[in-house]
């Protein structure tokens, strides 16, 4: 069985020389980890998968699919099979990074057929030019898998919002589009108003006779009366207390918890609730959708289920992420997960699409399964991704408190899910934001 398994896919009937390397890593990255693409004659390019898996992927999902006005076919490829592996050229450097399980292929090193090699763009001067990541333009075949199924895998792919065919723009030095190095926090200004909104000056309680102990800052663990190993504010107070909870902490303790934050909001270190609106990282490259199905979860048989579908595509990370002006790539996309469409479903349902608009869902990080850095990944929001058999799947008569309380940690509170459902709501029947 093992030797009918190959991490290439041959991709024939591409327009002549074709050379849009952006739209097909981004199309072909959909299906797994892409180590390099080769041309191989004027109309044909050959796929090289990290895993095995992602070359089967594409021959399946991908066949038949449209590519700059072509219908392209996509098989996989054997290369030991092939005769032309071992006498023709133009196939010698296929699989030459099988192995190293943390290349990831840079689009711009690709070589379109007849065009000689160029220097890669890291030997170009910063200040000539950019572009910026666009999505591919995709047309699925009409494949017959079922009622439902090309519906299904349609939206996985961006649903009734159509993938438009763009070339990567070019910018001005002067408006570059990579952001430089550098963590993305607060300045000083949306830190002050953010106290400013949510603090008071501490009022110091009155010690009974006999005792000594007096409060502590839990930031610093410094008696509240002792001066911040911080530097102060002289513009605030030297303690102040939030205003919701009461929880009192030295001002400059306040200030230098904002700073590090990644948008200007304040999460109490004691009982964590958050004040403002609390932004994450999830990269901009993304959808976010969801479909009703007539079955039923195990545990909620009295119910359908909300299917929600994840989907991104590769882009350039952000000042936010750990490495600016470096690629992302979505590892295993598109994701599934499932709610019960009853009415605690539904009020999840709208707590996960407020995590999406805020970008809290996803980040940028290292891959849990994988081991590769730069992948999109899950953010510490716990979703339930298979109907059954697994740790993260149905029966679970805990999950939805969980999920509320994970939602509740990231300052998306019952409060905010009730506006947001008057805001929207015909979101269960509408499918997406």
């Amino acid at each position: 069985m093992a030797a009918n398994r190959t991490n290439f896919v041959k991709v024939s009937n591409l327009p002549p020389n074709y050379s849009n390397a952006l739209e097909l890593f981004s199309l072909f990255s959909s299906c797994g980890i892409i180590q390099d693409i080769t041309a191989v004659d004027s109309t044909s390019v050959i796929v090289s998968y990290t895993m095995r898996s992602g070359a089967e992927n594409a021959a399946f999902a991908l066949n038949g699919c449209t590519l700059s006005g072509a219908t392209v076919t996509v098989i996989l490829y054997f290369n030991l099979s092939d005769p032309q592996f071992f006498s023709n050229p133009a196939y010698q450097s296929l699989g030459q990074h099988i192995g190293n399980d943390h290349h990831v292929m840079d689009p711009n090193h690709f070589q379109p057929w007849g065009v000689a090699p160029v220097p890669p763009m890291a030997s170009v001067a910063p200040t000539q030019s950019t572009f910026s990541l666009q999505p591919p333009t995709l047309t699925l075949p009409n494949y017959n898998l079922g009622s439902g199924f090309g519906s299904m895998f349609q939206s996985f792919l961006g649903g009734a919002q159509p993938f438009q065919s763009v070339q990567p723009v070019v910018q001005p030095s002067q408006q570059a589009a990579v952001p430089p190095p550098g963590p993305h926090q607060p300045s000083s200004s949306q830190a002050s108003d953010t106290l400013s909104q949510y603090t008071v000056p501490w009022v110091q309680p009155a010690t009974p006779a006999g005792e000594e102990d007096q409060p502590q800052c839990s930031i610093c663990l410094c008696d509240l009366g002792d001066s911040s190993s911080y530097s102060a504010d002289s513009s605030y107070a030297p303690v102040l207390s939030l205003n919701s909870c009461v929880h009192s902490f030295h001002s400059a303790c306040l200030t230098a918890l904002i700073s590090n934050s990644p948008s200007p909001f304040l999460q109490c270190p004691t009982c964590k609730k958050v004040y403002g609106i609390r932004t994450g990282t999830r990269p901009s490259t993304g959808s976010m959708s969801h479909r009703l199905l007539q079955s039923s979860l195990p545990g909620h048989t009295d119910c359908g289920t909300i299917e929600l579908h994840f989907q991104f595509t590769p882009g350039i990370q952000g000042p936010e992420h750990p490495s600016p002006g470096h690629y992302y790539t979505p590892v295993g996309f598109p994701r599934t997960a499932f709610l019960p469409d009853n009415q605690e479903g539904q009020q999840a349902l709208h707590g996960l699409y407020l995590a999406w608009e805020q970008r809290l869902l996803f980040t940028v990080g290292r891959s849990i399964t994988t081991g590769q850095d730069n992948c999109v990944t899950w953010n510490d929001i716990h979703l339930k991704t298979k109907v059954t058999g697994g740790e993260h799947s149905y029966p679970d008569d805990q999950y939805l408190g969980n999920l509320a309380q994970d939602l509740a940690g990231f300052g998306i509170t019952e409060a905010e899910i009730s506006s947001h459902m008057a805001r929207h709501p015909h979101l269960r029947d509408k499918g997406r934001m």
